[in-house]
């Protein structure tokens, strides 16, 4: 029988269009018994949607039985679309998810297969699988890669701005965003047009202050249990930083993602702040970028610039699809170490899977060596960088837009705004 294979998202933009017009696109099978499996994802960068096509089609040349649909949906909307799919008994027969506190919900109501114990487990680094388990122990997700969230720069503007290292201080990082702006470099690229970045944006500086200060703050704000204006994980001074560095940043809603992701990979920006799946998007645009990562410097002390990574969240089993049995033949396919050397190489991010090389890119040889060999790390595992309630998470995006329009950047006003719109979704805060 012969292979067929479909892929939805970016990588097929006719079959996009018809997604996005509504349209429904199908391919009639050659045999009445084949299945199909269906994979929603929202990797918009080149080199990831290119690991999860070759692995399918590795997969599906092997069980020429099957085929796979991959749906690429905007980081955005995506656990919106899942939920709506949820509440619909319309859910995908495999997904991915980016943190479990995120998805709890969905693991609630058993759309999330245990997959505690089953064999291809034992291909994981054990130090990756706790951020897939919850309090219980249970494993519920495929972890895939090893995230950070930091700064991304370009090496070359860098040196034709004269700065020589990269910054460790608060105070060095303004410095280096004069420096380049006097050579006529963009300091920061920032794509708002798409409002995941927004939060994005902060979410380095948020995570160090979380694991330094609370690391419980997002659930007890989320539960009425501190406010805004208490301040706890110095969220006042968090946005401060924020409203400094804005005027480094050129037309921010005037720029998506990717067009961000083009300043930073041609030299024209000199810095994204984001995690490193960017390091991905960058060099699919060009990939002879000469790129680095160093740890946000929150603080003026040398010692605070530690590099936040985790392994979180990853590929979920639907347990109600009829066809869950060969989607763990699948998850056993990309837990192989010859599928996380595809990942490695192309989508340029640390693979979980055991005894694989990490000099696959010189970006992430500059990681292991100034900050995780020294130590220079921190764990964000549980860490969380969005709400569980949409609504809330709706909330704080259009407070830090309005925060990001306001040319003042007035923080009481934004911190004030957070925590009145909160009280109308959640029990008022005593005290």
């Amino acid at each position: 029988m012969q292979l067929r294979f479909i892929a939805l998202g970016m990588a097929m933009s006719v079959l996009l269009a018809a997604c996005q017009q509504g349209g429904v696109t199908s391919v009639a099978k050659k045999h009445p018994t084949e299945q199909t499996l269906t994979w929603i994802h929202h990797f918009d960068e080149e080199g990831a949607r290119k690991w999860l096509e070759m692995g399918t089609q590795q997969f599906t040349q092997k069980n020429p039985m099957y085929m796979v649909t991959l749906t690429g949906v905007d980081g955005g909307n995506y656990m919106s679309l899942l939920r709506t799919k949820a509440i619909s008994n319309n859910m995908p027969d495999i997904y991915m998810i980016d943190n479990l506190e995120s998805a709890e919900d969905l693991i609630r109501t058993g759309y999330a297969m245990d997959l505690t114990g089953q064999p291809f487990l034992s291909q994981i680094d054990e130090r990756y699988l706790n951020g897939v388990k919850l309090a219980d122990g249970r494993i519920w997700a495929l972890p895939i890669d090893v995230n950070g969230a930091g700064v991304i720069y370009n090496k070359e503007a860098f040196a034709k701005a004269g700065i020589q290292d990269p910054p460790k201080t608060w105070e060095q990082f303004i410095e280096a965003c004069e420096a380049l702006r006097n050579v006529g470099i963009t300091p920061i690229a920032a794509g708002y047009k798409d409002s995941w970045t927004i939060v994005w944006d902060i979410a380095a500086d948020l995570l160090a202050n979380q694991h330094a200060e609370n690391v419980n703050w997002f659930s007890e704000i989320e539960a009425g249990r501190t406010t805004f204006a208490e301040d706890r994980i110095h969220f006042k001074a968090i946005l401060k930083r924020f409203g400094e560095r804005l005027k480094y940043v050129s037309k921010p809603f005037e720029t998506d993602w990717n067009q961000a992701q083009f300043l930073l990979a041609e030299g024209k920006a000199g810095m994204i702040i984001n995690g490193t799946w960017t390091v991905d998007g960058v060099k699919s645009k060009n990939p002879a970028s000469n790129l680095g990562l160093f740890a946000f410097p929150y603080s003026n002390d040398p010692q605070d610039a530690k590099f936040g990574l985790k392994s979180t969240g990853g590929i979920v089993v639907n347990p109600k699809s009829p066809n869950r049995e060969v989607a763990l033949q699948l998850l056993n396919l990309f837990a192989s170490k010859e599928m996380g050397i595809v990942f490695q190489n192309n989508k340029k991010a640390l693979s979980v899977i055991k005894g694989l090389p990490t000099d696959f890119d010189p970006t992430y040889v500059d990681l292991d060596e100034t900050y995780i060999q020294k130590g220079k790390t921190y764990d964000w595992s549980s860490l969380p960088t969005d709400f569980v309630n949409q609504d809330l998470q709706k909330v704080f995006v259009n407070a830090l837009t309005k925060f990001v329009l306001d040319r003042n950047h007035n923080l009481e006003s934004c911190i004030q705004e957070l925590d009145q719109a909160f009280d109308r979704f959640r029990k008022p805060y005593k005290g």
